[in-house]
């Protein structure tokens, strides 16, 4: 079994050479290292090529516009040809024994099909995620988030999503993934594209483990708020266009995967909480309101692979019914 990364880069110049010498000094080395840059207007570039030319196995794909983190992701993806794929930012430095225990991992586990590996800070000392889980307004919440690492269960254990800055994906797991031909839904652009791609996994009877032995580093800058209110000052804060992005996604996500059955009791805490969420980011930026109406294209999209997901939903549960 192989596996291969998908970093995607944007102005990440800071990072790339620590992040770059961390996947390149594998143990067990990686197939291919795939860096999907999103135009970078800094030195991301010279940096990705002056370890190009010393290492074979590294591919670069300079996009000449920014596509988003879930196009640069795809395109990364299409570009691989290995047993397992990771998919992560550019600014996670992996331990040298990631691939050796992700590899056991999966070779271990036929049934595996989505890894989130135990991502701590640049400090080592506090987790950045110990896999991804739902609020009770099923918004995403990393476990663990900022919290000290004596302070955190991080036993092995099934997850119900996976957090974005690495996720590791049997090949097989991508396919049966892809709604159209995508793996992440590009109506995404940013924010939101892991949680809907595990809460996609979960519907289709995907199993999702969350497994400390494969360890990875985070730089996680303006999000290093310890309270809701500081975290939710910091997404006021933030421009138009990031605001637009975060309520469009929340919703993209809700129409493509909310099921009544499983979920009804979340109903009235989603319109508590987006009354007060999307209310108070519309109304501090009310061009919000004009972009989401101009993107009703977007949820005609969501609606349609709602309907390709429900359909693969329903061919699984005739196979199980059959194989019963």
């Amino acid at each position: 079994m192989d596996i291969s990364v998908v970093i995607i880069s944007y102005n990440s110049e800071q990072f790339l050479e620590e992040n770059l010498n961390s996947l390149i000094h594998q143990a067990v080395p990686f197939k291919e290292i795939v860096v999907a840059d999103n135009h970078s207007s800094d030195g991301s570039i010279k940096i990705i090529e002056s370890f190009e030319k010393d290492c074979p196995i590294l591919r670069k794909i300079a996009l000449d516009y920014n596509s988003g983190y879930a196009k640069g992701a795809n395109i990364g993806i299409r570009a691989t040809h290995s047993h397992l794929v990771l998919v992560a930012n550019a600014d996670i430095i992996l331990d040298a024994n990631f691939n050796a225990a992700v590899i056991n991992k999966f070779t271990g586990d036929p049934e595996l099909s989505l890894l989130s590996p135990l991502i701590m800070r640049f400090d080592n000392r506090t987790v950045d995620s110990a896999g991804q889980t739902y609020s009770k307004a099923l918004h995403p919440r990393e476990i663990g988030f900022n919290r000290p690492l004596t302070m955190v269960d991080i036993n092995e254990k099934p997850m119900f999503s996976v957090c974005g800055a690495a996720t590791v994906f049997r090949r097989s797991a991508l396919e049966a993934l892809k709604l159209g031909d995508d793996y992440y839904d590009e109506d995404f652009f940013i924010f939101w594209e892991d949680f809907d791609i595990g809460w996609r996994a979960q519907l289709l009877g995907m199993k999702t483990l969350f497994f400390p032995d494969a360890r990875v580093r985070h730089f996680r800058s303006a999000t290093l708020e310890k309270s809701f209110w500081s975290r939710f000052s910091l997404a006021l804060a933030r421009p138009a266009f990031i605001k637009y992005h975060l309520v469009k996604n929340r919703y993209l996500t809700l129409i493509k995967n909310f099921r009544f059955q499983r979920f009804y009791w979340a109903v009235p805490f989603i319109i508590v909480k987006d009354i007060a969420w999307v209310g108070l980011l519309t109304f501090f930026s009310p061009k919000i309101i004009i972009s989401l109406v101009k993107s009703r294209r977007l949820f005609k999209n969501a609606l349609a692979k709602r309907k390709m997901l429900k359909n693969k939903e329903k061919e699984i549960r005739n196979k199980e019914r059959q194989d019963d």
